[in-house]
């Protein structure tokens, strides 16, 4: 995960790559001064560093707290944004247990960017129960299929996932500003040209 954590905060915050290497929680504060969006166009509505008022609600509700408000968004501290990634992207999909950590990264991010989507889709994809759960039928398979494909694998997971998106937009073409972004990132989580953090 400690790969991913970078990523994700050059993409959702336009942290510069000269920052990337930064200590945490150091690196997150200078995400949080780009990190917050709350565009009309952007079906999330407020947002810090890729975390969504309602994903911040939900991992509230799952702990017995009020749903936060849009300042309590805005001041998230660095370690519960951590733990939001681990405890419900990260351990969604059961990543630490996914054989390639390179798909267990395309697959954590896409469930991140796309919810639910980026897990019915793979689970479609390796012939499973599209239940949007990742349990032990899923992983088998998910695994089987790393061990015979390999990177060949990966290489069909990101062309789903370009596809994904371009429906998204065949559906809302208000979404066509993000096109370009959004391939940006699916493209380079291959490369991860990232500096690691821990």
């Amino acid at each position: 995960m400690h790969k991913l954590i970078p990523f994700i905060l050059h993409f959702e915050a336009g942290l510069p790559a000269s920052k990337l290497s930064l200590p945490w929680p150091r690196i997150f504060e200078e995400a949080r001064k780009s990190g917050f969006s709350n565009d009309p166009h952007d079906a999330g509505g407020a947002t810090l560093c890729g975390v969504t008022i309602a994903t911040l609600s939900h991992y509230r509700h799952l702990r017995g707290l009020p749903a936060p408000t849009v300042a309590e968004l805005k001041a998230l501290p660095a370690d519960t944004w951590r733990d939001i990634l681990k405890s419900l992207f990260w351990d969604r999909w059961q990543a630490d247990r996914i054989a390639s950590p390179e798909v267990a990264r395309i697959l954590v991010d896409w469930v991140w960017a796309s919810g639910v989507h980026g897990i019915r889709i793979p689970q479609r994809m390796l012939g499973v129960k599209t239940d949007g759960v990742v349990g032990p039928a899923t992983l088998a398979a998910l695994n089987r299929r790393i061990a015979t494909e390999g990177e060949v694998f990966a290489n069909i997971l990101t062309e789903e996932r370009l596809r994904f998106i371009d429906r998204i937009i065949a559906r809302r073409p208000s979404q066509a500003h993000y096109r370009a972004g959004w391939r940006r990132r699916i493209q380079s989580i291959r490369g991860l040209p990232i500096t690691r953090t821990k």
